[in-house]
């Protein structure tokens, strides 16, 4: 093992844990002490943390760009994560342009709002939570950013998704909030199935389930092949808030302004994007999984740019300015053009960063400085009862929650059907030993 391999195997176990460690030493001390903890302690060991990640973060990149000896790119093997006779899952960690950039990237964004917090939330009552949280994001970030294999990905795949579904919740006093994170988490659940059933597909017909073996995909039948690239899809549509699963992106907004920056602007809502870059061997030989990628895509844009133009709260009209961005991402990853998606990806997120941590100033900025006036739009002027229409399915974000309940609503009758017959059940079972005894 070259030198330059030793010190980057040393910045990615790093850039993983150090993250992690700042939560457990947090978690500890609450547990042994069972009384608040600090808010110094608490924002200096996450602030530990996030920079030994971004450090070593800066370490992986040098090691890949050949700043510290021979380029390492590649896989990184780290043995197994878990072993059951034949089956192995590989702790195994990814070198390449992709990885070390969503790494550094993602790491430096969570740092400036761990800052930002810093003063935004003294005294809440939240505050250790809102830290242990942001730690557990960062950990699942870097390991979605560093997974060579899709089996960690899931891992932090999943960290990132319920610490998502804790943040919307995060008043939980109030009921909104609760209702909202319920409705995130549900539809995490359902983007998690499909991302479930490639990786084991892809496992089975590839025999790996390793980001590098992915190259093989083309010798796959093409209706396998496609069934994997809809399923990945699929997946990057729930966490990425394209239609039709974009109603819980507006209801995501009930958690802190800082969060809702890092997760909705920055970060977590990229996720899904990020997966389809990393998996794109598969969609490359899916014409039919691009197609879609391309119409979903242009079709969330659309969708959200006109709800932007009706809606009247801040945090909800960047919500949807951001939704449309990542449809227009959506829609470069699906006509090939991985680069110029990965870059619109980072500046995209830097910019809404800015802009979410400023929204509780929009409304003062826009009392000082006055409302500019705005001209008919193209639609207005050749045809304004279709523009009326659009304005007002806009308004009500097309009714997608509505929709949505529409179509579960069967599946949550069987449920309480289900229930209920249990229910009977158990109170028959307990009549009859009752009786027995």
């Amino acid at each position: 093992m070259t030198d330059s391999v030793f010190v980057v195997r040393i910045a990615l176990a790093l850039a993983i844990l150090a993250p992690l460690v700042s939560v457990l030493l947090i978690g500890t001390r609450v547990l042994l002490w069972r009384r608040a903890t600090s808010e110094r302690f608490v924002t200096t060991v996450v602030h530990s943390g996030l920079l030994v990640s971004i450090g070593a973060g800066a370490v992986v990149l040098a090691g890949y760009l050949g700043l510290i000896g021979a380029p390492v790119t590649g896989d990184i093997e780290f043995g197994d994560w878990l072993r059951i006779r034949d089956f192995r899952i590989p702790a195994v960690l990814l070198v390449d342009r992709i990885s070390t950039t969503i790494s550094l990237f993602a790491s430096v964004l969570t740092a400036l709002v761990a800052r930002f917090s810093r003063t935004y939330l003294h005294k809440e009552p939240g505050y250790t939570r809102f830290f242990t949280l942001l730690g557990l994001f960062a950990t699942g970030t870097q390991l979605v950013a560093l997974a060579g294999a899709l089996e960690l990905f899931f891992a932090g795949w999943e960290l990132i998704g319920i610490s998502s579904a804790f943040f919307i919740g995060f008043f939980h006093e109030r009921d909104e909030p609760v209702r909202s994170s319920l409705r995130a988490f549900a539809t995490y659940r359902f983007s998690d199935a499909g991302l479930l059933i490639a990786t084991v597909m892809t496992f089975e017909a590839l025999g790996s389930a390793r980001f590098s073996a992915l190259g093989s995909a083309a010798a796959l039948p093409a209706m396998q092949s496609t069934a994997i690239a809809l399923l990945f899809l699929l997946s990057a549509m729930g966490k990425s808030a394209q239609l039709p699963f974009s109603g819980w992106l507006p209801r995501a907004m009930e958690g802190p302004t800082p969060s809702s920056a890092l997760f909705y602007g920055a970060v977590s809502i990229h996720a899904g994007l990020f997966l389809l870059l990393r998996v794109w061997p598969v969609l490359d030989v899916s014409p039919i999984a691009r197609t879609m990628a391309v119409i979903v895509g242009l079709s969330t844009a659309v969708y959200a740019a006109a709800v932007v133009r009706v809606h009247t709260d801040a945090k909800g009209a960047l919500a949807h300015a951001t939704l449309a961005q990542v449809g227009l991402i959506l829609a470069e990853i699906g006509m090939g053009w991985t680069t110029l998606a990965l870059a619109h990806l980072v500046c995209h997120a830097f910019l809404r960063l800015g802009q979410y941590l400023k929204a509780p100033n929009m409304i003062h900025d826009s009392h000082r400085l006055g409302h500019a006036h705005r001209g008919p739009s193209w639609l207005e002027r050749r045809s304004p009862r279709l523009a009326v229409r659009v304005y007002a399915a806009s308004l009500h974000r097309l009714r997608l929650d509505d929709l949505t309940d529409a179509m579960l609503a069967p599946m949550l009758d069987m449920a309480r059907l289900l229930d209920r017959a249990d229910q009977r059940f158990r109170r028959a079972l307990s009549i009859d030993s009752g009786a027995d005894a």
